[in-house]
Parts: structure tokens; sequence; C-alpha cells
């Protein structure tokens, strides 16, 4: 039985704003300031706080109607991360040995699983392998920490017990190609899809799939948009969560991470809070505590949006309509992003990196950047992508 999170405004919005009329005063400024009417933030609230469960409870609890769970992220975010990787345990203890992970390529895959599965942990051939193809440019260390802690977890499982599994989506990448050659010959979508047909499906395993939002899809349909001509040219139903579901429906669920959503001015434009807003309202009157909750079929999933990318094609646009459930971890102006491993680009893998960087068009000065430059170009600031909204 799921495990509610019972929040009463006495205990959590009082204490934590500190009067009641306060927060009616806030309520008011939401409701004024054309975000959602009085009601619906009523309504939402009342079924956060009697429906509401810990992001860890929530996505384990899916998998007891459901045998695979897309949980689909914003990129780079260190607290999505961090979560997935506390998820181990509690998934193993519940049948889910299996996290399809997107960032590396497949061709690693018998050598992750000898690594995750040696007496010692080998990182120096995890960082040499893994870092084939667009991997060379994922050395980031929370996501590669992924890798050791799976091999540390496995380190108290008896011998007879069935090992924890990392599948890896990740397509061959070769930038110096153009059209499908440059992925190997194959559609990205379609390639994730065949693998975790191989690797999950045909075995009849569970798993979580961890992956970028857009990957994620299930039921959602992703535009087809040129913002300079302002077409829109198709719904596409061929991401890889959508192909998982139209031959899977009864078993696949899709969780969305919270993170911005893409404005309907253009992606290079201030991206913009989902739903209007109106989440991340609700989200400050309960404290930001981290929560997970269904969308589809709930007064959440009602929730509606005009001012994105991912209303295009939609006469009537809501939450329900983008993803099954949603995962709230913290507000934007507490994001991290993560950080790059300095000794990822080691002499071997920096080589690599160079001959990539030369493939995608960096010139010939930036071709022979060093690792103390590479370190700090791939160290984003979450400021430099979320703007205003962390304010």
């Amino acid at each position: 039985m799921e495990k509610p999170i019972k929040i009463k405004a006495e205990s959590l919005i009082v204490n934590s704003i500190g009067q009641r009329p306060i927060l009616m005063f806030i309520i008011a400024l939401i409701i004024f300031s054309g975000c959602a009417p009085k009601n619906e933030i009523d309504k939402c609230y009342e079924y956060l706080k009697n429906n509401g469960q810990s992001p860890k409870e929530y996505v384990i609890s899916k998998f007891k109607d459901y045998d695979y769970v897309f949980l689909g992220e914003y990129h780079r975010q260190k607290q999505d991360v961090d979560f997935v990787i506390s998820l181990i345990p509690d998934l193993y203890n519940n049948g889910i040995r299996n996290i399809a992970y997107e960032f590396y390529q497949y061709e690693n895959q018998s050598i992750v699983d000898s690594l995750l599965t040696a007496k010692e942990w080998d990182e120096k051939t995890l960082y040499h392998n893994i870092s084939k193809g667009m991997g060379i440019a994922w050395g980031y260390l929370e996501y590669l920490n992924l890798f050791k802690k799976i091999w540390e977890f496995n380190q108290t499982l008896n011998e007879d017990q069935p090992k924890f599994r990392v599948v890896l989506l990740g397509y061959e990448y070769h930038p110096c190609k153009s059209g499908l050659e440059r992925f190997g010959g194959y559609d990205p979508d379609a390639f994730h899809a065949d693998v975790f047909e191989k690797e999950i499906i045909s075995k009849n395993e569970k798993s979580l799939i961890y992956c970028g939002r857009h990957h994620a899809f299930t039921k959602y349909k992703q535009p087809v948009y040129d913002f300079e001509k302002d077409t829109l040219y198709e719904l596409n139903n061929e991401r890889f969560g959508n192909i998982i579901h139209g031959k899977f429906p009864k078993k696949t669920f899709n969780i969305f991470l919270h993170s911005p959503w893409v404005p309907n001015k253009g992606w290079d434009e201030q991206w913009v809070k989902p739903v209007n807003g109106v989440i991340d309202s609700i989200m400050d009157l309960m404290g930001n505590i981290p929560i997970g909750f269904d969308a589809k079929n709930t007064v959440m999933g009602k929730l509606k949006a005009n001012d994105t990318y991912y209303a295009f094609g939609y006469e009537d646009f809501k939450l329900e309509d983008f993803c099954d459930g949603y995962i709230f971890l913290l507000p934007y102006k507490k994001v991290e992003f993560v950080s790059v491993v300095p000794n990822f680009y080691d002499e071997y893998n920096l080589s690599k990196l160079k001959d990539f960087w030369k493939c995608i068009g960096f010139t010939e000065d930036e071709h022979t950047i060093t690792i103390e430059e590479v370190v700090e170009t791939f160290n984003y600031k979450p400021e430099d992508d979320f703007g205003d909204l962390m304010k």
C-alpha cells in the first residue's frame, strides 16, 4: 500500500512561513497574478497533502503495476543523478535489478558487466572504455559515480545472488560522419529501444530507465516545430519511450523530474516553469519538500500550460498529456550542476577528446586545449541555463 505524505498546514506551512494570514496572502498573490484560480490551487494542495509520497517511495511504488519506469531528466542536474544513485538498494530489494542508462555506449556492455561484478574496483578501465563516442564529453563525477556505487552494492551480495546491472543504451557516435552514419547507421531512439528489448524485455526483467526527458516520452508525442517558419510539421511518436510504450502500453510509466520547459518562443529563449509556474507556487506553499505524485487522472494532471513549445499541436495541453508522474526534488535556486572528474581526462582520454572536438568543428587552437580548460569548459553553471528562474 502506498504511503502518502501527510502534510498539515498547521505543522508545515504555518511553521515554515510563520502565520496563516501570510499563507492566504501568498495564495492571493498567485490567484491575482493569473497563474491559477483559487479553487485549483486549493484542490492541488489538498491532493498533494493526501496523496504525495517521498520521491523514493513514489518510484518504487510504480513497479507494483509497471515493469518499465522511465525517469526523464533535464541533464546535468546534480540532485537528479544523486537521487537515482540513492534508489539502488530499494530497487534491488523490490526485485528491480537494472538501471537502463542513456549516457554511454552499448558496445561497452560486457566490460561494464565485468567491472561491476569484479572483486576490485578498476576506475581506469572504466574511464578508458566508457569514453567512446559521446561518452568522451560526459566525464561527470555523479554520472560516473553511479557505476562505482553499484559495484559497491554488488560487493554486499552473496555469490549466488543476481547482481545489479547498468544497461548502457548509448549508440555509436562518429562526429566526423554525417546523417545516420554519425550514429552508427541507426536512429538513436530506435537504437535505445532495440538495446532495451534485448537486455531487459527479452529476459523478463524490470528496469528503471534513466534518460533525457525527450527520450523518456511514452504517450506524449513531441512536436517537430520550426520556430523560424512558425510551422508545426508533425507530432513525433518515435522517441525511445514512445516505441516501448507502443509495444507494451500496460507495462510503461513515465515520470518527469522537475525542471524548466522549453518556451513557445524558441529553444534559445529563457525557459519557463512547468504548467505556467503553478507547481512551483504550490511547492513554495508546501515548504519545497521533495515529493512525488501522479499526474494522469488527477487534479495535478489537469493543470494547463500555454507558454511552452510542448503545447504545440495540442488544443488543450495539460500536465497529464506530458507525463504520467512527477517528482519535485528542490527549487531552482538550490539546483547544482554536476562536476567534471579531472582525472577522467588523463593523457589517453584528452587525446580522444581533441579528436572528437576537431570533428565537430572546433578550431586548431581549441584542439590543443589543456585538462584545466576542459574542466572549465564542461563545468556548466545552473544560472547560465536557468537565468531568472533561480532568483
